[in-house]
């Protein structure tokens, strides 16, 4: 896989009213593993951006035309940056004005960046990746951010309540919310009985397989607790550990897993076990997290 593969599909948005510059712009995108929107005006521009916002499509950058008539490049970065649904949304905006107060405007209402036309296509494709990698960084910071906050608040509702299914409940839930997972559990060790105990599990399937029981050392999660080390497996088929019986029973299949040991005064309690990544495959960033 060379390192075009590797990088993700962005989705670029041009607005441009000139059909001609519209299409060399197209042309220029060819090495980059994009899907590009058109729109031919400022309000075309802005009611497709709200459109694909809203139906969870997040458009990545958007190459904006100062000229153009009725509403201007200046009018429709300055609504993208008031709007709270857009003003994320990277801009880069294209004109044959080369002039310092233009470049110095576009700045000031909050473009990433700015080029003339004509193109080189090298410098577009080279102010394109800067930008991409600036918008990567603040996105991995903001995740980083909500992630951070979002264990906080299960710290404050942890320590403040004194029912135990409760907390339980609020850990495994904050956990799917930090780590967009398909399904998970809270295992805890029941000593008398020497069994492995789904204390409370979350999944589509509401219930799941909450009060199963399972033998020390079975699956994955059993070898977490017998062993007191973390797993990190994004290819189920290939572990040695991993058994399908439980998702066979909980009607779910298993692709990814990460496996965290729970630990009191240094003694494996439990564990806790997320299924399926949403978006990709567990990190060791992931794992940091869960562990924390």
């Amino acid at each position: 896989m060379d390192d075009r593969q590797r990088q993700p599909i962005l989705r670029i948005l041009i607005v441009e009213d000139n059909a001609e510059m519209v299409e060399l712009m197209q042309n220029m995108l060819t090495p980059v593993r994009c899907q590009m929107l058109i729109a031919r005006s400022g309000e075309d521009a802005l009611t497709l951006l709200h459109r694909e916002v809203t139906a969870g499509r997040e458009v990545d950058l958007v190459l904006l035309d100062i000229m153009m008539p009725e509403m201007d490049g200046y009018e429709v970065i300055a609504r993208i940056k008031a709007d709270p649904l857009l003003r994320s949304t990277s801009v880069i905006m294209t004109t044959a004005l080369d002039s310092t107060s233009d470049k110095t405007l576009s700045l000031g209402m909050g473009a990433d960046d700015y080029i003339t036309k004509p193109f080189d296509p090298h410098e577009l494709l080279a102010r394109i990746d800067a930008v991409m990698r600036i918008r990567r960084s603040e996105q991995a910071l903001r995740r980083r951010n909500q992630e951070l906050a979002a264990l906080v608040e299960i710290n404050r509702m942890v320590t403040s309540s004194l029912d135990l299914d409760g907390v339980l409940k609020t850990t495994i839930r904050g956990i799917q919310e930090i780590l967009q997972v398909e399904a998970g559990s809270l295992i805890l060790v029941d000593e008398e009985a020497d069994r492995l105990v789904f204390r409370t599990t979350f999944s589509p399937e509401q219930g799941w397989i909450t009060g199963r029981t399972i033998q020390p050392g079975e699956g994955i999660v059993g070898h977490v607790v017998e062993s007191g080390e973390s797993q990190l497996v994004n290819n189920v088929e290939r572990d040695r550990y991993f058994s399908s019986e439980v998702d066979e029973e909980a009607g779910i299949t298993s692709r990814t897993i990460l496996c965290v040991p729970l630990e009191v005064h240094d003694q494996v309690v439990g564990a806790i076990e997320v299924i399926n990544k949403l978006d990709g495959v567990f990190t060791d960033q992931d794992l940091e997290l869960l562990q924390a």
